[in-house]
C-alpha cells in the first residue's frame, strides 16, 4: 500500500490539471468509451481474456479520479468473454553467494493480466503504470533516440496476458548528456516505494531478493550505488529485497 501510495503521488503531480477521468470499470465497452470521450480523452481499448461477461471493462489505465489532459488516451481493458488463462510460472534464478536474482518466486500457477501500454512516456509514470497493473518495473538505461526518461520498449509488449507479480522491462532512452544526480537512500523502504523514489531521481532500478527473516519480506535489505552517491543521470539502481 506505501508503495502504491507513492507512485499515486508521482502520478498526481505530474497531472495536477484537467478533466478528472470518470470510473468506467464495469460498464459496458461502447458506455464507458462514450463516457471518456464525452470529457475530451481519446481511448484505446485492449480487448483479452477476463472473468467478467464479454465487453464489460475489466480495468483502466489510468485510474478513476486521475487528471489527464484533453486528448490523452484512457486505455481499457475489456473481457472477450473467455476465462482467464492460468498459466504456470517458471523462474530462472541465478545464486551467488546468498543473493539470488529472480523476476519471481512463484512456482505454482499464477493468474495473467495484460500489460499496459506505457511507450512513450516518462520513466516514472510508466513504472507507476506497469505495478498499478499488478508487476513490477525493471527499468533498464539504453542508448536510443527519444527524450531522456522516456520508454522506448517494454517486454513482455502492452497487452500481453503476462503473469501477476512478473517483471515487466522497460528500456529508457539516456540521451547523449547525463547531468549527475544523488542516489536517495531506499534501505528499508518497502520495494514499491523505492523504486518510485529512485525513479523520481532520474535513475533506473533493477529488483533481485534475498531469503530472510519474515520481517524483511518485501524490504530493501540493500541498494548499489549506495545512498549519497553521485551518478550519472539514469544509472541504473540494484536493490535486494528480502524473499
Amino acid at each position: 500500500m506505501a508503495g502504491l501510495l507513492v507512485w499515486f503521488l508521482v502520478l498526481r503531480d505530474r497531472n495536477d490539471k484537467g478533466p478528472v477521468v470518470p470510473a468506467v470499470v464495469g460498464l459496458p465497452q461502447q458506455r464507458a468509451v462514450g463516457e471518456l470521450t464525452s470529457r475530451g480523452f481519446d481511448v484505446k481499448v485492449i480487448v483479452a481474456p477476463a472473468k467478467r461477461p464479454r465487453g464489460i471493462v475489466v480495468s483502466q489505465i489510468p485510474g478513476a479520479g486521475t487528471r489527464l489532459g484533453r486528448g490523452q488516451t484512457v486505455t481499457l481493458h475489456v473481457s472477450n468473454g473467455k476465462p482467464v488463462k492460468v498459466v504456470p510460472v517458471t523462474t530462472t534464478a541465478t545464486t551467488t553467494g546468498s543473493t539470488t536474482t529472480t523476476s519471481s518466486t512463484q512456482t505454482a500457477p499464477a493468474q495473467t493480466a495484460p500489460v499496459p501500454e506505457v511507450v512513450g512516456q516518462d520513466e516514472a509514470v510508466a513504472a507507476g503504470q506497469v505495478e498499478a497493473a499488478g508487476f513490477v518495473a525493471e527499468t533498464d538505461p539504453v542508448s536510443a533516440s527519444g527524450t531522456p526518461g522516456s520508454v522506448v520498449q517494454e517486454a513482455p509488449a502492452a497487452g500481453t496476458a503476462a503473469a501477476i507479480g512478473g517483471v515487466v522491462e522497460l528500456s529508457v532512452a539516456v540521451g547523449p548528456s547525463r547531468p549527475a544526480v544523488h542516489v536517495p537512500n531506499v534501505v528499508g523502504q518497502k520495494s514499491g516505494a523505492a523504486r518510485a523514489a529512485l525513479l523520481a531521481a532520474k535513475l533506473t532500478v533493477r529488483t533481485e531478493y534475498k531469503k530472510g527473516k519474515a520481517k524483511s519480506v518485501g524490504v530493501v535489505l540493500s541498494q548499489s550505488p549506495s545512498a549519497g552517491a553521485s551518478a550519472p543521470a539514469y544509472t541504473q539502481v540494484t536493490i535486494v529485497v528480502g524473499s
